[in-house]
């Protein structure tokens, strides 16, 4: 029981800890993104009203892209459009682990038997996709995934989808032409 509780602790330590965010990014290495300087941005359609988060995301991401060279403007004109969705699933982690029977101080005496642990977490993704106006094909995309964290406060809930973005969005070229590559 005591081995049961420390793997529990360090396993919380560790999922509390750490930086469990995962960055990735895709992008069509044929693309001209010289072309691109103006940018509109298309909210998911779901049923019902637009949400706050929703509303925090798109502010994010025309600050960020802004602060890159980009300019945002009315959909019908831009040279790319951004779009994004979030996403919250349940992940269950199975760790097994090897036990022995024993009194004390005979701890290790007696047949290992196995034990296992089950360990459940909600997981949020973040992915924004720039699409092509004119072909509707996706020519960029960058994915953020990390644990479900809970904010006490509206400014820290902002705070972390900024600095989500910023980090999504590092990847995007940069509107000034010294910046432009790649990776």
């Amino acid at each position: 029981m005591k081995k049961r509780l420390i793997l529990i602790f360090v396993a919380l330590l560790i999922f509390s800890g750490c930086s469990s965010m995962q960055i990735r990014s895709d992008y069509n290495p044929e693309y001209d993104f010289n072309k691109l300087k103006t940018f509109t941005i298309m909210v998911p359609k779901k049923s019902g009203p637009i949400t706050l988060t929703q509303e925090r995301l798109k502010r994010a991401i025309i600050d960020t892209l802004q602060k890159r060279g980009y300019s945002y403007i009315d959909r019908d004109d831009a040279n790319f459009i951004v779009s994004f969705h979030t996403d919250v699933k349940e992940v269950k982690e199975i760790v097994t682990d090897y036990d022995t029977i024993g009194l004390y101080p005979y701890w290790y005496w007696g047949p290992p038997y196995i034990t296992k642990q089950e360990y459940s977490y909600d997981e949020a993704k973040i992915v924004i996709d720039a699409v092509d106006p004119s072909t509707k094909k996706i020519f960029w995309r960058g994915v953020a995934t990390d644990l479900l964290r809970d904010f006490k406060t509206p400014q820290e809930r902002i705070a972390y989808i900024n600095s989500v973005v910023r980090k999504i969005l590092s990847s995007f070229p940069s509107a000034s032409l010294k910046e432009r590559t790649l990776p």
